[in-house]
């Protein structure tokens, strides 16, 4: 079988239009005279506006564009939170592939986003078999679980939905979505893929379990208001002796290193829930459900643990492909992990380099949210 065709791009030189148009230039050579069928788009703030997806647009032949404006971006030279980093794909025949894009209205739910998301993307593909999907959506769409549900109802509660939710600049700037040549806001889009295609997927974080196991006693969706009996607030202020006002101040320190870690069930990888905020009832909003009667536990990340995880999900991806030759690497990684390795996240991607192979395109960001199918026991590929 052919292989799928990659070649990146990537500049940290900031908001040039003229040095966009000359890495797309510079990996469109890569493919001759062939079709690019596909570009995902990563860039800092300062691109985020409709003259780029123009210029991009302008050497592709309407190829689909797909992607975001994000705090960092990372590429097989390097990880900058200035610049642009490009992926074009050209994809052998027997592999089908479909794009579409939600703008999430003001009556619209994230559950009711993704519905509709699912419905566009098999709407128009033209395939029998439906293998995996890739999605983006933006840091406003606030519960990415209900999305997901959303399109599982449409593609299967066992369909493998891979992505992220872009992050932005620590609240100074909104992060854009890039759909062909349109930059939106608050909105999720995507690619259905589907064919001879095969594809490995690993996922580890890093964070480890602290203290007993706690259930929760109450809540709805991302809202968790009670944790055995007590405000929800009561299980952070316990264990670092602070009280609700001391916690707010340390809110964003807290949320990175000591979120929230769902079980499930037959998985060996928690659910991480960071704290988005400390409600005056002492209830706490997180980035994801937490349903009601959830076992959960206080997580702790390290360097080191972030490190090791990532060599155990490159393992993963191996396994998954049975020494199928890699063509490309997407990287969705968590701002908090990007937080935590400070330095370190250099030394990260040597080891992602040194895992696929240093001439394999790489390309990621480090988001607000990431979603992948997880491996239990007796259940293989839901979405989380």
């Amino acid at each position: 079988m052919n292989k799928i065709r990659a070649s990146i791009g990537f500049s940290r030189e900031k908001g040039s239009l003229r040095e966009v148009a000359r890495i797309v230039e510079e990996a469109r050579l890569d493919f001759g005279s062939g079709k690019v069928d596909l570009a995902i788009v990563f860039t800092s703030f300062d691109l985020g506006y409709p003259g780029l997806l123009n210029t991009i647009a302008s050497h592709l032949g309407g190829a689909p564009i797909l992607g975001c404006s994000n705090q960092v971006i990372l590429s097989s030279q390097g990880i900058s939170t200035e610049g642009i980093a490009i992926l074009l794909l050209s994809f052998p025949q027997g592999i089908a592939s479909n794009t579409a894009c939600v703008k999430k209205m003001a009556t619209t739910s994230p559950l009711n986003l993704g519905y509709e998301l699912g419905r566009a993307l098999i709407h128009d593909f033209h395939s029998p078999a439906r293998d995996l999907s890739i999605i983006f959506s933006d840091e406003l769409v606030r519960d990415g679980s209900r999305l997901i549900s959303g399109m599982q109802e449409q593609l299967g509660t066992s369909f493998p939905l891979v992505g992220a939710c872009s992050s932005n600049n620590l609240g100074a700037s909104q992060s854009c979505l890039y759909f062909n040549k349109n930059v939106f806001k608050n909105g999720a889009h995507g690619i259905i893929l589907g064919g001879k295609l095969n594809f490995g997927i690993g996922v580890k974080h890093g964070w480890q379990p602290l203290g007993k196991p706690r259930r929760v006693t109450k809540s709805h969706a991302n809202i968790v208001y009670e944790i055995d009996g007590s405000a929800a607030v009561r299980f952070y202020e316990e264990y670092f002796a602070f009280n609700t006002n001391e916690l707010r101040k340390e809110l964003s320190h807290i949320s990175v290193l000591y979120p929230i870690g769902l079980h499930l069930s037959g998985e060996e990888e928690y659910l991480l829930r960071n704290i988005i905020s400390i409600e005056a009832d002492g209830s706490l909003i997180v980035q994801g459900d937490v349903p009601e009667g959830s076992e959960i536990r206080l997580m702790i990340g390290t360097k080191e643990s972030c490190l090791a995880a990532t060599r155990e999900a490159l393992d993963e991806i191996k396994t998954r492909l049975r020494g199928v030759e890699i063509s490309f690497l997407l990287v969705f990684n968590s701002i908090s992990r990007y937080i935590l390795l400070g330095k370190s996240a250099h030394e990260e991607l040597e080891i992602i380099k040194e895992g696929v192979g240093r001439d394999i395109p790489i390309i990621g960001l480090y988001t607000y949210g990431e979603l992948a199918p997880l491996t239990a026991i007796n259940y293989r590929g839901r979405s989380y």
